[in-house]
């Protein structure tokens, strides 16, 4: 093989691949082995989605990136509640099936994504996280700064992959409503998905916005 050849070997595609197997991924040549990417429930109408809603609800890439393509300018985060526990009881009711009680201690964060400068609240999203799981430059800065976990996963290198995608439609509550500036009991688009770095669940993470937001 010549040298050409092995070095487009060690290109993106390639140390990618190499770099999950020593995570403790795995290969499999079995197309049907790949789950349906979104499961999405009977309560949405996927025909009145429009189609960035879609992109929105669907994306495994960063959303605070979309959100600021979408949006034509810079996101920033609003830090609504943190804190760090032990007693996963107080899990969020969509998370607790993927979080258990020997997986140690938990950081949970309400936040909202918005711009900087309409200041106009886009996503409410809620996250569990894993703390022991992570890096602990990422997490010190996860917990200290205002910096969205997307920028910060760029920032540190951090490999995840995202998976357990499901959306449902909801209607918004009070809390909700006001963070959102949306009428109470108006529909909300909602998505719940797991983050894994090497193999390992460190994340899940609900992210909610009003089905009036991108309709076209």
């Amino acid at each position: 093989m010549d040298a050409d050849k092995e070095g487009s070997k060690e290109g993106s595609g390639y140390s990618h691949y190499r770099s999950s197997l020593e995570c403790g991924g795995q290969e499999t040549a079995n197309a049907d082995y790949y789950p349906d990417k979104l499961l999405i429930n009977k309560n949405i109408n996927k025909n009145k989605l429009s189609h960035l809603q879609k992109i929105l609800l669907m994306t495994d890439g960063t959303v605070t990136e979309l959100l600021e393509h979408l949006s034509r300018e810079p996101i920033v985060i609003e830090k609504l509640y943190q804190a760090i526990i032990n007693n996963h009881d107080e899990v969020p009711a969509s998370h607790a099936h993927g979080v258990y009680q020997n997986e140690g201690p938990v950081l949970i964060r309400k936040i909202i994504l918005k711009g900087k400068h309409t200041d106009k609240n886009y996503i409410y999203a809620e996250s569990t996280i894993l703390i022991d799981r992570l890096p602990e430059c990422f997490r010190n800065e996860l917990i200290d700064s205002k910096t969205p976990i997307g920028k910060l996963w760029s920032k540190h290198k951090l490999e995840t992959y995202k998976t357990d995608f499901s959306a449902e439609s909801e209607n918004s509550n009070v809390e909700i409503s006001g963070y959102l500036s949306v009428p109470v009991d108006s529909e909300l688009l909602s998505r719940t998905y797991s983050v894994y770095s090497c193999g390992e669940k460190s994340m899940i993470i609900t992210e909610k916005f009003s089905s009036s937001l991108f309709v076209s």
